[in-house]
């Protein structure tokens, strides 16, 4: 385990900036893991803690850990997209955790320094990912006795947090961001849009037909109305067997509702959002 922090507010500032501008728009619409972080939690002032999350006996992930001294507080654990690694959701950890909340980050297996795995970079994910969150609930529920949790899934991590809602009655929602409905329809989309072949696990059926159901716990989604992936009119049928859930959209593309709608003053729109969300769980 260890502990960091720094305290240059110019740093913190314009390394903040840069992640925002280099990390928080790549998706790469199939698995393109890195290694190397581009910065940690302590870069943008986050007090953190490392984590090695054991999956099984040749697995552990790593995860970072960014805690309130109320570990009442509901704990929010993110799961990124399909590229890079964890550290490209700090931006999401920042305002998550200025806002009062415990976040937890982690790495699939594969992604930063977690344990190897072999991808396939056509694939659109793997089962194996969702196994990796599921173990990141269980340790949060074992080391921080938490009892509320709330699950944040950026695009290809929406369908690994949506896969994992009903695994523990601590978890109280989700929060979707550009959220993977059906699987199909968006291999067909990026197959029109860039030409590439993206793969799907033989389950990517059965999940897309529990998101026919009622769910039975509330969900939050952010839609880009400019998002040519996973589109705004997706969500329709969805939203009718959920009357507890939401969606918000913004004028933007995918995975750009966070940096959009938070150039509005602090705490911006999207923060105001996900508050409104949680604070009824």
């Amino acid at each position: 385990m260890k502990t960091k922090i720094i305290n240059n507010p110019q740093m913190k500032s314009s390394l903040f900036v840069l992640l925002i501008n280099v990390l928080l728009f790549t998706n790469a619409y199939a698995i393109k893991p890195q290694r190397e972080y581009a910065a940690k939690p302590d870069v943008i002032g986050i007090r953190y803690q490392e984590y090695k999350i054991k999956v099984n006996d040749s697995i552990s992930l790593n995860s970072w850990a960014c805690l309130q001294d109320d570990l009442k507080k509901p704990f929010i654990i993110i799961s990124g997209g399909d590229a890079g690694n964890m550290a490209n959701s700090l931006g999401q950890a920042k305002a998550l955790y200025e806002s009062g909340y415990n976040v937890i980050l982690y790495d699939y297996r594969g992604f930063g320094e977690s344990s190897d795995f072999k991808i396939n970079p056509a694939m659109m994910y793997y089962n194996e990912f969702s196994e990796d969150l599921r173990k990141t609930i269980d340790f949060v529920k074992a080391r921080f006795k938490s009892n509320s949790i709330v699950l944040y899934g950026l695009s290809m991590g929406t369908i690994v947090s949506r896969i994992n809602l009903d695994h523990d009655e601590a978890i109280k929602g989700l929060i979707l961001d550009s959220f993977v409905i059906e699987p199909k329809l968006v291999v067909d989309r990026i197959a029109a849009l860039k030409k590439n072949e993206v793969l799907l696990p033989e389950t990517a059926v059965a999940y897309a037909q529990t998101n026919k159901l009622n769910l039975k716990k509330p969900v939050l989604i952010f839609s880009g109305l400019k998002d040519f992936v996973t589109k705004t009119d997706d969500y329709k049928g969805f939203l009718l067997k959920n009357p507890d859930s939401k969606m918000v959209t913004w004028d933007c593309g995918h995975l750009q509702c966070f940096t959009s709608m938070e150039e509005e003053p602090a705490p911006g729109l999207y923060m105001l959002e996900v508050n409104k969300f949680v604070g009824k769980l």
